[in-house]
């Protein structure tokens, strides 16, 4: 299940829950029910995860994602912290910011040993 899945999903509930409309796509951490719709909806789909790991991921996402939390980018965080916003649908690997490993290694007959 990736993030796409769980956003794809139908959110009409929360969105209708939140005080400005213009609000519905960002995640509040202070609010404790949006905190429990967002646990709710990732034990649906993952009731082999405990609720207390899911709502530690949240915390510490919303640690680290500053400012107002998009919904897309803040489940990603939550998923990717508990291991389980897996390959994109297509099959390929997520892309890889980081360039490579900062020293590659050296093949062993170019090694300077001793």
């Amino acid at each position: 299940m990736s993030t796409k899945k769980i956003l794809s999903e139908d959110w009409e509930d929360y969105d209708n829950l939140k005080k400005k409309k213009e609000d519905r796509y960002f995640f509040s951490c202070e609010e404790p029910w949006e905190v429990n719709y967002l646990i709710d909806k990732i034990n649906k789909h993952y009731p082999e995860v405990d609720r207390s790991k899911v709502r530690k991921a949240i915390e510490e996402c919303c640690k680290t994602v500053p400012g107002n939390k998009p919904r897309e980018k803040f489940v990603a965080c939550v998923l990717g912290r508990l291991g389980l916003d897996d390959n994109p649908d297509d099959g390929n690997p997520p892309n890889n910011p980081e360039k490579g490993p900062r020293n590659p290694p050296i093949p062993p007959n170019d090694r300077n040993v001793g």
